[in-house]
């Protein structure tokens, strides 16, 4: 019985050969192999976009993730007060002083509230100064008391209501002029010593003098420490510090201080 050859083309098209008995044409098995592998490039591509996207959006918003800021300009510590009231009920946060960082734990919502405000506060020092003026204190000899003083009435008035001393006699006046986080030290004569490290100014907040120290150095005495404390400044508004044994001592030291932002040179007043 004569063989069947299939018709394939039109004129002039090639004769294909006949397919042998118990084979598959190998046209018909290429026929099927590209639609399969295009799908298959196409389920790769699709699994690599959602990979891709899952990446992007990252952590869902109560998911908690750790997140560290090492500080360029300002010191980490001073930080400290600026996080604690974003974070969650979640949230911690980890001073690393040696490295100037912080470690925040937290959701990623809370993270997203903290870090704007560090990238806001780790800024260059800005310049301030500190106006120091020294004044001895002590009761009038007579009586009825005589008030007298080397100082505006303004000022007079304000440091008798502090303390009930009649007579204001000013020792020495300076302007301390700084940075930010520096530390700063005042030889007031050869009796006293002040001493402090500027805080950070934030818009009209208080400012921190931080470990702020007034010494007094005796002849054939060793120095000794009238005052150590952290004191909080507000902005070109006047602070006025009292030192005396007690209420009914002879003498006192006063100190009146005023910051202000700005560079200024360095002169002592006496």
């Amino acid at each position: 019985m004569p063989g069947f050859i299939p018709f394939a083309g039109g004129r002039g098209a090639p004769n294909l050969p006949s397919p042998q008995p118990g084979s598959v044409s190998r046209l018909s098995s290429m026929s099927w192999r590209r639609p399969l592998a295009s799908l298959l490039s196409i389920l790769v591509v699709l699994a690599v976009a959602s990979a891709l996207s899952a990446q992007t959006q990252g952590p869902a918003p109560g998911e908690v993730v750790l997140r560290a800021y090492t500080f360029k300009y300002q010191r980490a510590g001073e930080a400290l007060a600026l996080v604690y009231p974003l974070l969650s009920p979640r949230g911690t946060v980890e001073f690393q002083p040696q490295a100037n960082t912080l470690v925040i734990r937290d959701t990623q919502a809370a993270v997203r509230r903290v870090m704007p405000v560090l990238r806001d506060f780790d800024r260059p020092a800005k310049p301030l100064r500190l106006e120091v003026i020294v004044v001895r204190a002590s009761r009038s000899p007579v009586s009825p008391p005589v008030r007298r003083s080397d100082l505006p009435e303004q000022l007079t008035q304000r440091l008798h209501n502090l303390l009930a001393f009649d007579v204001f006699e000013r020792q020495a006046g300076a302007q301390l002029a700084g940075v930010e986080n520096q530390w700063v030290v005042y030889e007031v004569g050869p009796e006293y010593r002040v001493s402090f490290r500027f805080g950070t100014l934030r818009g009209q907040e208080r400012v921190k003098l931080s470990n702020f120290r007034i010494a007094r150095r005796a002849e054939g005495r060793p120095e000794a420490t009238l005052l150590q404390a952290n004191l909080s400044l507000v902005p070109e508004k006047t602070t006025s510090v009292g030192l005396a044994n007690n209420e009914a001592s002879k003498e006192a030291l006063m100190l009146v201080l005023t910051l202000r932002e700005g560079e200024t040179s360095t002169a002592n007043r006496r």
